[in-house]
């Protein structure tokens, strides 16, 4: 099911019916979750005045190291994974790295710069041939033939049509 946010409306409700039945009942007439309505529970303010959080929530590992240590050997040679990568990482800096906690930040951060700034990579359309829109054509020269009209050499082409997958 799609997250749906809860209104202002839906907790008005929960917050009416709650004085006269339980804490699920409301909540069910309310439209929304047991958990939810404990979340209300613990904080009653409307979803309308609740601050949207949006962001990072920990500082970023690799500020600093990401510019100087890892972009450079990325430039010299795009094909490195981010493993690779983070083992130069650790070589160069052991005490800030002591283990791989941050190797699926650095393949994130790998895969977002290959996709803006990576070499460019090879588009393939596939092509499906569908029932009656399909066919193939084919020329094919007919000069060994020696065709002759009038006693004149008739050099020709003869022409093939076929149509693919039809039914």
């Amino acid at each position: 099911m799609a997250y749906q946010s809860i209104t202002d409306q839906q907790l008005r409700l929960y917050m009416t019916d709650l004085k006269n039945h339980s804490q699920c009942t409301s909540a069910a007439r309310a439209v929304f979750s047991e958990r939810t309505a404990r979340r209300f529970d613990a904080d009653p303010t409307p979803p309308s005045q609740r601050k949207i959080v949006h962001g990072r929530t920990v500082s970023d590992p690799l500020e600093g190291y990401w510019e100087n240590d890892i972009l450079p050997v990325l430039e010299n040679d795009n094909a490195l994974q981010a493993v690779t990568l983070l083992r130069h990482l650790q070589g160069l800096h052991p005490l800030a790295f002591p283990d791989d906690r941050i190797r699926r930040t650095l393949e994130r951060r790998v895969r977002q710069w290959r996709a803006l700034k990576g070499p460019e990579r090879d588009i393939i359309f596939r092509q499906t041939p569908e029932p009656g829109y399909m066919a193939q054509s084919d020329f094919t020269h007919a000069a060994e033939l020696e065709v002759t009209i009038a006693g004149a050499p008739f050099p020709h082409l003869l022409y093939h049509f076929a149509r693919l997958n039809w039914r």
